[in-house]
């Protein structure tokens, strides 16, 4: 009984860390591709965007990913907007991101910006 409590109550504990609004909670989890029209040899690697939202983030957090020439979400938490930029600060043309959708600019995208309901108020 007490080694089945244990791993209940552990199993409930990494499902409360990672629920909306937690830092560590993936609001967006998208393919990243360093050619055009999201073309599978282009592919790169999925790559998730966590946190509350309400900031501009920076898509290449570890300095290690080639330019994002397109992008497909594959998920978006629900009520969430997620918006590409070609900037560092996101002020460039805003770019809508829909589930599925293949997003290219033409140039590499920069950052990106989730909004969501628990996203903190600017």
């Amino acid at each position: 009984m007490l080694p089945t409590l244990a791993l209940t109550l552990s199993t409930a504990a990494v499902i409360m860390a990672s629920s909306p609004g937690d830092p560590d909670f993936y609001n967006t989890v998208a393919e990243i591709y360093s050619g055009p029209d999201c073309a599978e040899n282009y592919f790169v690697w999925a790559d998730p965007i966590f946190g509350r939202g309400g900031s501009c983030q920076p898509l290449d957090r570890h300095d290690n990913t080639p330019d994002i020439l397109s992008y497909k979400a594959t998920t978006i938490y629900t009520d969430c907007v997620v918006t590409l930029y070609t900037d560092s600060e996101c002020n460039s043309t805003p770019y809508t991101v829909d589930v599925d959708e293949c997003v290219q600019a033409g140039v590499p995208f920069v950052s990106a910006f989730v909004l969501c309901p628990f996203s903190p108020s600017t």
